[in-house]
């Protein structure tokens, strides 16, 4: 089935509730969004632009900043009473996994729910999950880049583009390759690849795009610092990506753009196929690595399908996310994700060909 509209779900769903009841529902609302975190500090801004009402309480886990909670009210909308809504930004795997199973997560406020909503850069298929219980809808586009960082290590200055063969062997044999074989100054060193793990849409989406289905070698630090292979087979989110690449010389990392330390000297992006990384390339499709977010949850009828006050709070959030005026003036925005209204391109599958839309 195709990706649903989220917008005529919702209606749809409201309109039937009505229909039900009779009469607006006054009971206190709560979301809870697990997935995730390549969009991480775009919802958690939006999350604050839309509770108009004010916000009561923040709580944010002391283990995992991306699981944290936000309590307020929507001013134009009394009925949500008390809206609580969760983040649970683990890994999109997990999300879609416990959504569909109806599995529980701890949430910041140590509650244990089943989420409501999953979010997430990759598709459910992409990770071996049955897409059909699922409405989907796409919110924006996230981009994937490799990263160095020149000012820790200067064999990789040369280093500007990958082709997709030297992008797969960085993968599979990191650890044993030198900085010359990616067209870096050196034979006689080791590159070493800091990469997101398996619950990553990063990593899904980075594999697919350059075709990898092997066994990563991606590399963390022991007690020394030294750069040893890394057991989890990698990291948990980008800013451990970034700051391993701080540590670890002749590294290279994968992180979704919005955890690129654009303001960090020495950190650079690194053209994919002779194509340099920019959100005009990802928009004409030139530069491929990328994937739409997709916000799914379960259709009317199952057992977890939102209910209509929940999806109130998400349509709130979608609208506030694709805002037209917020995409095109937020550094939370900009050079970091593209808007779906502006891409030229599309496509059916993770990582599959990229078509050009005709208007």
């Amino acid at each position: 089935m195709k990706t649903s509209s989220l917008k005529k779900n919702i209606l749809a769903g409201l309109a039937f509730g009505s229909l039900l009841v009779g009469q607006p529902l006054h009971a206190d609302t709560t979301v809870f969004f697990a997935g995730g975190n390549a969009s991480q500090s775009i919802l958690y801004d939006r999350v604050t632009n839309i509770l108009t009402g004010g916000i009561s309480k923040v709580v944010v886990s002391p283990t995992n900043s991306t699981v944290r909670t936000y309590i307020g009210t929507i001013a134009s909308q009394p009925g949500l009473g008390t809206v609580t809504i969760h983040f649970s930004l683990l890994g999109a795997v997990g999300g879609f996994q416990d959504v569909a199973n109806q599995s529980t997560e701890l949430t910041a406020t140590t509650n244990s729910l089943v989420p409501t909503i999953a979010v997430s850069s990759t598709s459910p298929e992409a990770v071996g999950i049955n897409p059909a219980p699922f409405t989907q809808v796409k919110s924006l586009v996230v981009p994937f880049v490799f990263i160095k960082n020149t000012s820790l290590s200067p064999n990789l200055l040369n280093v500007t583009n990958l082709t997709q063969r030297q992008a797969a062997y960085l993968e599979g044999a990191s650890g044993t390759l030198p900085s010359a074989f990616f067209g870096g100054s050196s034979a006689s060193d080791i590159v070493y690849l800091v990469a997101r793990n398996t619950a990553a849409a990063v990593r899904t989406e980075i594999d697919a795009n350059i075709y990898f289905s092997g066994t990563i070698s991606s590399y963390t630090t022991n007690a020394l610092g030294q750069p040893i292979s890394d057991p989890n087979g990698g990291l948990a989110n980008g800013t451990a990506v970034v700051n391993h690449l701080k540590v670890i010389p002749n590294a290279i990392g994968t992180v979704a753009a919005q955890d690129f330390p654009a303001t960090t000297a020495g950190f650079a992006t690194i053209a994919y196929e002779g194509v340099p990384f920019s959100i005009t390339n990802v928009e004409t499709g030139s530069y491929p690595i990328w994937g739409y977010e997709r916000w799914a949850y379960l259709k009317t009828g199952q057992t977890g399908a939102p209910s209509a006050n929940q999806l109130n709070v998400i349509t709130n959030l979608l609208s506030s996310v694709t805002n037209v005026t917020f995409q095109t003036s937020s550094i939370l925005f900009s050079n970091k994700f593209a808007r779906l209204s502006l891409m030229q391109v599309d496509r059916s599958a993770d990582g599959g060909p990229i078509n050009s839309i005709i208007y």
